[in-house]
């Protein structure tokens, strides 16, 4: 598809592609193997036309003078935009996989939408844009964009029978990550006797077509992050996926022959429990960093952007606040310098906090290595066979032992520096039962907010601080700068409460280095919630109050609608609004009011008394004289 618009003229420099993204920390494999195939494919057939494929975690400055297509995930074309609001260089841009609805997609769909509706003076022609998507409401799409056309293009040739089985639930499957090498060979023909089998979820579901697939099984379920409104928190909680995401995962099998479908679910279930179509994330997740990156777009008015489907307007008032929080924004809700900057980091708004406040001191080397680890996949294998979960666990341990036994973003930074310092890395992560891909992720990641960071430190403006204490102290009160907002405080025996307003209860997961010493602790701080049975706090590590003490406050300091001028504007025209309406009712009813107390006065007066007692006798006269005449006749 993106060789088109090349071969045709429409890039005669540069295309850009969108590809998937589940998250801007996540890598997709599907740029990568695109721009692969397509740049075999492009030398040979169009004579130089060479696709690159920077993806958000290893930007490749491979981009050459003939570069006519450029394979990004999402995130990639955001940070670009950032940069180059009109997309100037680009010709043609194609968002594939768009029925995901990420936070980055949807957002893109309202800044392309912006680009057709104000022309550029630095663009010769208007932006060519292809949205394609396997399973998304079309109709609504095109309506968003003008009702431009519809174009149904099928891709999946051969039939696939579906089978629904009730099995007893999701731990009767076990899910394990590849690094990208062994993910590569899904790809290669199995072997004589071996069939090659896709089990489905979130991440296979991908643009791929891989040769041969005959036999899918689906699981059902999704891990996904919602925003509880009652916590006040994003928690992750393992959710059905919809009936769109389960036609997608069955559309791996079908493509370049008949195959079948494994629903490992009743069909009750699928009628009763499964959503038609995707909740896009923009609706049930957190909005800080979209809003932060409209506001260094200059877009001030987030309430009113261009969404697909607008978010809840409270999450958007949340986000301000949130961004206040983290000093990105003023109280006037305009970007500080400090958001500014913080836009640049693939993080999230209070992991960047956490590590900008490091790098002020001067230790930015102890927080680096576990912001990258915190915006991979989980790094720990935990597999369901009994035997090597008890070895999987005693390796866990030993490393939350060597970081001390009481912080698990410690532990995190332990995993990071002994694996890279390990002469074999791979091998190193196969003892310790912890995921190599998500490691080798991290590692780039690192390098990249390293060079961030360097960058930031060169300019003149940039905050210096110092501060004498031990490492693991410093490292604490540096999470506390940007983690301020999940701070508990231990209520009742082992459960804490958090202190955000809400106080909602929270308990240390089994997972963490922690567990089972809560009775020794006063005040925690937490990455991450995790629902199951009950409302878990993951990568916790304990802190002081006196730490946290000056940054409490800021967490009720301000109502949400102070902190956008935009929402304060609405406020005050609805109330005019309001007033006016108000006042012309009154002056509705005054007026008529008036003009009935006229009427009645005029009636009261002598005259109109005297002028209706001669009407009245003059028509008392007239049906007298009829009923005479009446008579007459009839005698």
């Amino acid at each position: 598809m993106s060789r088109f618009p090349a071969v045709a003229g429409r890039a005669p420099r540069q295309q850009e592609e969108g590809e998937r993204s589940r998250d801007l920390q996540e890598e997709r494999p599907s740029a990568v193997c695109i721009a692969d195939r397509e740049e075999k494919g492009c030398t040979s057939q169009e004579g130089g036309t060479t696709p690159t494929f920077p993806i958000q975690k290893q930007r490749k400055k491979i981009i050459q003078a003939e570069t006519a297509i450029k394979y990004m995930t999402d995130g990639c074309l955001l940070k670009h935009i950032l940069g180059d609001p009109n997309l100037t260089k680009f010709s043609v841009i194609i968002l594939d996989e768009a029925h995901e609805r990420t936070l980055t997609t949807d957002i893109l769909f309202g800044l392309l939408k912006k680009l057709f509706q104000e022309k550029s003076p630095n663009r010769k022609e208007h932006l060519k844009v292809v949205v394609m998507s396997a399973t998304m409401e079309l109709a609504k799409l095109s309506a968003f964009f003008g009702n431009c056309p519809i174009f149904d293009i099928p891709g999946r040739l051969y039939p696939v029978r579906e089978k629904f089985c009730n099995l007893i639930g999701p731990r009767d499957r076990e899910n394990t990550a590849y690094i990208q090498a062994q993910q590569r060979r899904i790809f290669l023909p199995p072997p004589p006797g071996i069939r090659k089998c896709v089990i489905s979820t979130n991440i296979s579901a991908t643009s791929l077509t891989i040769d041969g697939i005959r036999y899918v099984v689906d699981g059902g379920f999704v891990k996904q992050l919602n925003h509880n409104p009652r916590l006040g928190l994003d928690i992750l909680e393992v959710v059905p996926i919809s009936k769109s995401e389960a036609l997608q995962r069955s559309g791996r099998a079908g493509r370049t022959s008949s195959g079948k479908c494994f629903r490992i679910y009743s069909k009750d279930f699928w009628n009763q429990c499964m959503p038609d179509h995707v909740i896009p994330e923009i609706k049930r997740t957190s909005l800080t960093s979209v809003v932060l990156t409209l506001k260094c777009l200059a877009i001030h008015d987030v309430i009113r952007f261009p969404y697909l489907d607008p978010p809840n307007e409270r999450l958007i008032l949340e986000a301000l606040k949130q961004l206040y929080q983290c000093d990105a924004i003023d109280r006037s809700g305009h970007v500080t310098r400090l958001g500014l900057s913080m836009v640049e980091f693939p993080l999230p708004p209070h992991l960047t906090c956490a590590v900008i406040k490091a790098a002020s001191l001067d230790c930015e080397d102890l927080l680096l290595p576990i912001a990258a680890m915190l915006s991979v996949e989980n790094v720990f294998i935990r597999p369901v066979d009994p035997e090597y979960q008890k070895e999987a666990e005693q390796r866990h341990r030993e490393l939350a032992t060597k970081a001390g036994g009481f912080n698990d973003f410690a532990t995190l930074a332990v995993i990071f520096e002994q694996c890279k310092s390990s002469g074999a890395p791979a091998s190193w992560c196969q003892k310790h039962w912890i995921h190599w891909r998500c490691l080798f992720s991290a590692f780039r990641v690192e390098a990249q907010l390293r060079e961030l960071i360097r960058k930031l430190k060169q300019q003149s403006d940039f905050p210096r601080e110092t501060f004498e204490g031990p490492k693991h102290e410093v490292l604490r009160r540096c999470l506390c700068a940007g983690y301020f907002k999940n701070v508990a405080r231990r209520s009742v025996g082992r459960t804490f409460c958090t202190m955000d307003g809400r106080g909602s209860p929270v308990h240390i997961h089994p997972s963490s280095a922690l567990h089972e010493q809560e009775t020794k602790l006063e005040w925690i701080i937490f990455h991450e919630v995790l629902v199951t049975t009950k409302v878990y706090a993951r990568i916790v590590c304990p802190i002081r109050y006196e730490w946290v003490r000056d940054l409490l406050p800021k967490l009720h300091e301000f109502n949400a609608h102070d902190l956008s001028s935009v929402a304060r504007r609405e406020v005050r025209e609805d109330a005019r609004r309001r007033w006016t309406n108000k006042e012309n009712v009154k002056q509705l009813k005054d007026g008529i009011s008036k003009d009935v107390l006229k009427k009645m006065q005029k009636r009261n007066d002598d005259k109109s008394i005297s002028d209706a007692r001669a009407r009245f006798l003059e028509r008392k006269q007239q049906r007298t004289q009829d009923h005479s005449d009446t008579r007459k006749e009839t005698g």
